[in-house]
């Protein structure tokens, strides 16, 4: 068989030019990813450094009841009540105990 321009098989060498133009090709989009990986990675660790640091701008309040009961934190001025999650407040009757009476 001889080798000419008009042959069905390339030859090894153009093959092989193929080969590495596949390659580049390759590791360019390897790159990219990993480049893009990087910047989003970068991102996450930023937003949360911001969010972190927003964050520690409040004040830490803890409230405790001393009866071991609800413990409601108001700052400012309260016009409302407080119904601690429910649309509205019952109050306790007097005389009644919680818990076991022993």
């Amino acid at each position: 068989m001889t080798n000419n321009e008009n042959s069905a098989q390339p030859l090894a060498t153009e093959m092989y030019e193929d080969l590495k133009k596949s390659n580049q090709f390759k590791e360019k989009v390897i790159f990219w990813l990993v480049v893009v990986i990087v910047l989003l990675i970068v991102a996450l660790v930023g937003t949360n450094v911001y969010h972190i640091y927003q964050w520690s701008q409040f004040d830490t309040v803890v409230v405790d009841s001393a009866d071991g009961g609800n413990a409601n934190y108001v700052q400012g001025d309260n016009t409302g009540g407080i119904y601690n999650g429910e649309s509205y407040s019952t109050p306790q009757k007097e005389g009644d105990i919680q818990g076991d009476p022993r």
